[in-house]
């Protein structure tokens, strides 16, 4: 933990554990999304990830917090993060002669399980001329940590659409921005239930999937299930080991603390086939107006994979109908399938500053051709009811690309 007074009126703290920092401070940051809650960095820290060392930046004005940045430093693989096919095979190939070309050390913000939301925040009730005061000192500790930590760049995870300007404003134009794979979410209405606001030819599609899931299958919803994350871990390393994009690598303890400190805010929802056996897992955290599916793990078998996925989406936005939320926020994967069963996108965007010369130079001239902006497809809803679908994301702060 290091403390520094920078003048009378401001000082920095950082720290390794969210524990040295009150849940007041915290909340009156951070608000209380669960997303953003104290008790899902705890989930992280207890979980003995020994890729990462976290970091919490603190920022005092006259003693009060103005401002909380976590953080972690990790060797991080571009290749899990480009969204180019080109460069994928191209960096594949080199690694037949390099094994570790672009892996990095970097130094970054946010958190390591993947959350959609970036963690640069502060206090805004701040005038003007404080918050600049406060985002030169954010910059400052950013690069200065950066630095200490023998990292080669700083990494911005996970801002949303929604938020790159302000992220800008506050880091500088010496930070660079690219495009991510987007995250999507479904709009849940109480006035008309899922599938009917969709056109007749995505209603269909659902409606077979559903039919055929019911032929061979059947939903459990389990609160307490501390029993079954081994089976849940291994079904994830299932999903993970075919994913393109590998965002982490979490492990069972991290199920275990999301079950034990959300025990009241948490479930997996599971298909059983009529045998009983299990094949096909969500973890899913329960926020005020909205579910929020971390995870999934599937079993795989040749016949009934897209069947049980399909599904799956249909069957979340039903749990959510019945809880009385807004919307489902499904996150960065599959986009494309997410989109025909209803969704709606959002840009997320990384961001990348480096004090080393061969880095600044890749960032500025090579990271545009490794971050390609996807093609989203358009929505499946029907013309009357896409007015009423944008109001309610709008409202809650998405910024929609698939209007």
């Amino acid at each position: 933990m290091t403390f520094q007074d920078l003048s009378n009126n401001y000082s920095i703290k950082w720290s390794t554990s969210v524990n040295d920092i009150t849940l007041s401070d915290w909340e009156d940051i951070f608000g209380k999304s669960i997303i953003k809650s104290q008790r899902f960095f705890i989930s992280i820290e207890k979980s003995d990830f020994q890729q990462i060392t976290i970091y919490y930046l603190q920022i005092f004005e006259h003693g009060t917090v103005v401002a909380i940045v976590p953080c972690f430093s990790y060797e991080i693989d571009i290749l899990n993060l480009t969204t180019s096919p080109m460069v994928k095979a191209v960096v594949k190939k080199i690694r037949k002669v390099y094994i570790d070309f672009f892996k990095i050390r970097a130094f970054v913000t946010g958190t390591y399980a993947s959350s959609c939301e970036h963690f640069i925040e502060y206090k805004t009730t701040l005038s003007a001329e404080k918050r600049q005061i406060v985002f030169d000192l954010v910059r400052k500790q950013l690069k200065n940590k950066c630095r200490q930590t023998k990292s080669k760049f700083v990494f911005i995870k996970d801002i949303r659409g929604r938020n790159i300007d302000s992220i800008k404003k506050i880091l500088g134009h010496d930070f660079y921005f690219f495009s991510s794979f987007p995250t999507n979410v479904i709009p849940v209405l109480s006035s008309h239930k899922y599938p009917e606001m969709l056109k007749s030819k995505y209603r269909k599609r659902f409606q077979d999937s559903q039919k055929a899931f019911n032929e061979n299958f059947m939903w459990e919803i389990s609160t307490d299930f501390a029993n079954q994350t081994l089976l849940f871990t291994e079904l994830y390393n299932n999903v993970l080991n075919k994913a393109e994009n590998k965002f982490e690598f979490l492990n069972v303890t991290f199920f275990e603390n999301l079950n034990m400190l959300f025990s009241s805010k948490s479930f997996l929802l599971i298909a059983k086939d009529k045998l009983g056996e299990v094949r096909l897992m969500t973890l899913i955290l329960e926020d005020a107006k909205s579910l929020i599916p971390l995870y999934m793990g599937i079993k795989y078998k040749t016949d009934d994979t897209r069947v049980l996925y399909i599904t799956a989406l249909g069957r979340m936005v039903e749990e959510a109908e019945i809880r009385h939320k807004d919307y489902v926020d499904l996150g960065q994967t599959s986009y494309y399938p997410k989109v025909l069963s209803g969704a709606f996108v959002e840009d997320i965007y990384y961001g990348f500053w480096s004090n080393h010369y061969l880095l600044k130079w890749l960032i500025k001239n090579v990271f545009p051709r490794i971050f390609i902006r996807q093609h989203i497809p358009g929505n499946v809803y029907l013309e009357p009811y896409k007015q009423v679908v944008y109001d309610v994301l709008e409202s809650k702060g998405f910024v929609l690309l698939n209007k």
